[in-house]
């Protein structure tokens, strides 16, 4: 495959100010994570319950994407993906709102699974609606940009929560949270607009016609290839995140790591979209990146008693995680014939992201806990090897 296939687009141009906006779309659904996060000692003491009790309150909307990613993918083309978006922002305000009166744990652990359909909506339509308001040539720019959310989510809401927790408590964080949902609703009930053919004609589809349509995503390399891609870099990019900083005796080394590894790992998400765009095709930029991932996990393990070494070794290691989760989000476009390919793909990237997320840092626990800091690497390299093989393989489709 000589050149990008990507949907056919209707504009000439790059509508940059919209694509930012959808971005802005995609923090606001990352913050749904990174509020409960940051705000996690507190609401242990606010409830005085168990650190597995809150932790289940952050775990849960992960949960819906696991199960429901990729028929929200379908469900969103039927549907329309801005009337998606604008539903799921609404839902992900009220809920925030809710959640700012601190209700009984009950209540709370509700609102957090509607909030999950809401996360899974946004993380899905906002990425198709991103690829349309971009011309050809701008695509992997743009889907670099996009992977870059999350990242940017957790900053945002560090910094925030830093001012507003001392303050303001949990409350205070989750309400500023609701209200940063109002211009974005706003913007998108007046200013965007959706026409008919840009959805799938029919009603909704049964239940039965979704479970076929998941298989048919999986079944299908050009919607199934990202998300597999993705799973083999979910699962390890948390535990990267958790336990190489820890690998460290050093305090100074380790407390400057737990502030730099995530801006490491969003500016490699950031220029893999220009190296997708300029340099490489994403399956290549692909197994260059987890090539790089595998060598910088030696020289992490290899420099662990020397803190320079180690500390540029760490930086290196999650600035080409970065580079292969954007890579992995460029590949999309790359692969996808339309716009309902994009949305499926978007679908099973949310669905096996949430896998990967969830079975990852258990796993590196383990290998940690038998065989130190060698067992990281052996996972990381299995990990790195198969993500190659996968990213290799989509040069097929």
């Amino acid at each position: 495959m000589d050149t990008i296939q990507t949907a056919k687009h209707d504009i000439a141009t790059t509508q940059w100010s919209d694509i930012i906006l959808l971005w802005f779309v995609g923090v606001f659904a990352a913050m749904q994570f990174a509020k409960f996060s940051i705000s996690y000692d507190n609401l242990i003491i606010t409830y005085n319950m168990s650190g597995a009790s809150i932790g289940a309150l952050l775990s849960i909307v992960g949960a819906i994407g696991l199960v429901f990613g990729v028929v929200s993918g379908v469900l969103s083309g039927h549907l329309g993906y801005r009337k998606v978006l604008i539903g799921s922002l609404c839902i992900g305000g009220a809920m925030s709102l809710l959640q700012s009166t601190l209700p009984p744990y009950s209540v709370l652990m509700t609102s957090r699974i509607i909030e999950g359909i809401s996360h899974l909506g946004i993380v899905v339509a906002a990425p198709t609606l991103m690829l349309r308001h971009s011309s050809e040539n701008a695509q992997s720019l743009v889907m670099g940009l996009w992977g870059t959310f999350f990242g940017v989510a957790f900053a945002i809401t560090g910094w925030a929560g830093g001012m507003l927790l001392p303050v303001y408590g949990s409350s205070g964080l989750f309400l500023t949270h609701a209200i940063i949902s109002i211009p974005l609703i706003t913007y998108f009930l007046i200013f965007s607009k959706e026409s008919a053919k840009q959805t799938i004609a029919g009603s909704i589809p049964s239940i039965r016609a979704l479970f076929l349509s998941t298989i048919k995503v999986y079944a299908n390399p050009r919607t199934c290839l990202p998300g597999v891609v993705f799973l083999f870099q979910t699962s390890m990019f948390v535990a990267l995140l958790t336990f190489v900083p820890r690998i460290s005796s050093d305090d100074s080394v380790k407390n400057l790591l737990l502030i730099l590894l995530p801006l490491c790992s969003i500016a490699g998400t950031f220029l893999s979209g220009a190296l997708s765009q300029y340099l490489l095709r994403p399956p290549n930029l692909l197994a260059m990146a987890y090539f790089c991932v595998a060598l910088a996990t030696f020289s992490v393990v290899a420099f662990e008693n020397e803190p320079q070494l180690f500390l540029y070794s760490a930086f290196f290691l999650l600035l080409m995680s970065g580079v292969v989760q954007g890579a992995t989000f460029t590949l999309i476009p790359f692969l996808a014939k339309n716009e309902s390919e994009q949305a499926m793909s978007n679908g099973a990237i949310a669905q096996l992201g949430n896998l990967g997320a969830t079975i990852g840092p258990p796993v590196f626990a383990y290998g940690i806990d038998i065989n130190g800091t060698q067992g990281m690497f052996l996972i990381v390299v299995i990990l790195c090897i198969a993500g190659c093989c996968v990213g290799l393989l989509s040069r097929r489709y």
